[in-house]
């Protein structure tokens, strides 16, 4: 995984698929909060990076109050 990609998340609120840039030198772990481009609800993302293996990037969306 290059150090800057498009990564897909899918919204809890609508369903619909949506990309996020990531910035892969700003931490291994990553939580902020984000808009779906369909409905406008936040979504809480969380990017967890495997040190070990680049490759290896998880995406999780959850609703925004947990």
């Amino acid at each position: 995984m290059q150090t800057d990609d498009d990564l897909v998340w899918r919204c809890q609120y609508c369903g619909v698929e949506n990309t996020v840039w990531v910035d892969l030198t700003a931490g291994d772990n990553q939580d902020f909060i984000e808009d779906c481009r369909i409905c406008c609800r936040p979504n809480r993302i969380i990017i967890k990076v495997d040190t070990l293996d680049d490759e290896n990037v998880l995406v999780e969306s959850r609703i925004s109050d947990e």
